[in-house]
């Protein structure tokens, strides 16, 4: 009789819970005992080493007529089959993920007429997968919407239907538990006079009542949230921690840095400063030039997801540079501070003020409508200083990244201190 341990056992059944409550396909998971036996390995094999690396790869159940069988408009992965299929073990995992590098291909696992699970091949989808977040554009190799398994690192296990994030496991916990606050309406409100800004900088004759392409206001929100996704899911994976805040705009200027925060590096205010929002204005002209020959009435989020321009291509891949930019100074002791237009103010910055925080109130709620008190000494000296910051700065925003990828959202809100555990 086959043993597991109870941790994949717990995990398969959250993780067919959250599959069926996403609406992805159940005739696409395998059964409960394949499924127990395919986390097992996952988890097993990835606290392995060879040759002193870990093991770090991906799995995906699928057979290969259902990878062979996508939709011949997508760009398809390249399938690989096995002459002889191997047992899918931990063993066997540690020597092959070396040739499935983790970024560029994904071992491809089924179940065999004996119903024992079988490594049968290699589907190689390139790295473009990697810059993709929810809600971004993606002109990378599609994924059906098949499990799959990524052993990021020992212990770390995130369950996908094809690129879409369903469960994700680190260091025995299933992160289950916490609130995604970019689909909050209160964070979304803080930024309203900025996204009204962005659109007024638009050239005169893509806003004139004569145009008939208009810019969803939703678009600016989502280009702007699917960029600190982005962010936060690299400072997660590079397992160093970070603190980014978000001041009021005008902070750079009326004393507010200088009360508050001592700079390792503190920016010269000037233009070069609001690289970010220049990006976000340009590619949003371009977007509604590519609108205008489509004849769409509104230009909208999802829209510009299908839109395929090579400028466009070129501002993508700029605003995901800067994506990779603010986690790198995100990597220097202490915060690093923007403003509500993305000005880049400092880094390294170290939170002033002796007066401590004594209870924050943890969201149980998206809008933090319910929240319960906790001790603030509770958290880390990291997230006690973000506490004291937005407590004395209630327009301020602080998203705090544990060097176990745990993320917090804090913000002043309903007259409470409050943070919300980001579940991406």
């Amino acid at each position: 009789m086959d043993q597991f341990s109870s941790y994949p056992a717990e995990m398969a059944a959250v993780l067919a819970k959250q599959w069926e409550s996403l609406g992805f396909p159940l005739e696409l998971l395998p059964s409960t005992a394949s499924m127990v036996s395919l986390l097992d390995v996952c988890y097993q094999a990835s606290l392995l080493r060879e040759e002193d690396t870990p093991v770090r790869c991906r799995v995906i159940y699928a057979s290969p007529t259902q990878l062979r069988g996508m939709a011949i408009q997508e760009p398809q992965p390249h399938v690989l089959s096995f002459a002889e299929p191997a047992i899918l073990s931990p063993h066997n995992l540690r020597k092959l993920y070396a040739a499935a590098d983790f970024y560029r291909a994904a071992l491809a696992v089924t179940t065999d007429e004996s119903g024992a699970l079988v490594i049968w091949g290699l589907v190689v989808t390139g790295t473009e997968w990697v810059n993709r977040v929810e809600g971004s554009r993606f002109d990378g190799v599609s994924l059906p919407p098949n499990l799959v398994v990524q052993a990021i690192r020992p212990g770390h296990l995130v369950a996908s239907s094809g690129y879409m994030r369903v469960l994700e496991t680190n260091q025995g916990q299933l992160l289950i538990d916490g609130f995604d606050p970019f689909r909050s309406t209160w964070i979304s409100g803080r930024f309203s006079s900025v996204r009204e800004a962005m659109l007024s900088r638009l050239p005169e004759d893509h806003v004139s009542n004569s145009v008939t392409t208009k810019v969803c206001e939703s678009f600016v929100r989502d280009l702007a949230q699917s960029v600190v996704r982005r962010v936060l899911r690299l400072v997660r994976n590079r397992r160093h921690g970070g603190l980014m805040v978000v001041l009021p705009n005008g902070a750079h200027e009326d004393g507010t840095c200088e009360r508050w925060l001592r700079f390792r590096v503190q920016f010269q205010s000037d233009d070069s400063t609001l690289l970010y929002h220049g990006m976000m204005v340009r590619l949003m002209a371009r977007a509604l030039e590519v609108a205008k020959t489509r004849q769409l009435a509104i230009l909208t989020w999802s829209d510009y997801q299908q839109f395929r321009d090579a400028e466009l291509r070129r501002f993508d891949d700029q605003l995901i540079d800067f994506s990779h930019f603010l986690p790198d100074m995100m990597t220097v002791d202490g915060a690093l501070i923007l403003d509500h237009n993305f000005r880049l103010i400092g880094f390294g910055g170290e939170i002033l003020g002796d007066t401590p925080v004594q209870t924050i109130h943890r969201a149980t709620d998206i809008e933090g409508h319910q929240t319960v008190a906790e001790r603030a000494d509770s958290a880390g000296t990291r997230h006690r200083s973000a506490y004291r910051l937005v407590n004395g700065l209630n327009q301020s925003i602080a998203v705090v990244v544990s060097q176990d990828g745990d993320v917090r959202f804090v913000a002043h809100h309903n007259g409470k201190l409050t943070y919300w555990p980001y579940l991406p």
